[in-house]
């Protein structure tokens, strides 16, 4: 591996490729948000195994941007405005939906993903993943 260099052009088609995965990912997430909501209290079980696999793919989703934001970020040479305060957003619903699920609090649940989540994840959708890909292109 010494001595291997990458290209700027192998750098940018590396990160429109991971962008563009992760704009599936998330689409993918955004579903699933309206997904939840029909579910009924009567299937309970799938429901909440339903919210495992969400939080579980939205904390995957999180590590991702993160990563992927501050390699573009470092590669730029730039900072990325409300990124960081999107993914704390993200990190306490994720807590605040743990914690309804545990007090089995289904209706809390519900709004919190139907309303935060699905929010939080259509400004990525909108915003934030639309500027990274102008950011990369510039």
């Amino acid at each position: 591996m010494s001595g291997m260099t990458i290209s700027p052009t192998t750098d940018l088609n590396f990160y429109a490729e991971t962008i563009a995965l992760t704009s599936d990912f998330l689409s993918d997430l955004i579903q699933d948000t309206q997904l939840i909501g029909e579910f009924s209290s009567a299937r309970e079980f799938f429901w909440n195994k339903k919210i495992i696999k969400l939080t579980s793919d939205v904390g995957q989703f999180v590590e991702l941007t993160t990563l992927l934001s501050k390699s573009i970020a470092k590669h730029k040479s730039i900072s990325i405005d409300g990124i960081k305060e999107s993914h704390i957003h993200l990190l306490f619903l994720l807590k605040a939906m743990n914690q309804a699920q545990l007090k089995q609090d289904f209706v809390a649940l519900e709004e919190l993903i139907k309303y935060e989540l699905k929010d939080n994840l259509t400004q990525w959708k909108i915003n934030f993943i639309p500027h990274i890909k102008k950011i990369l292109n510039s």
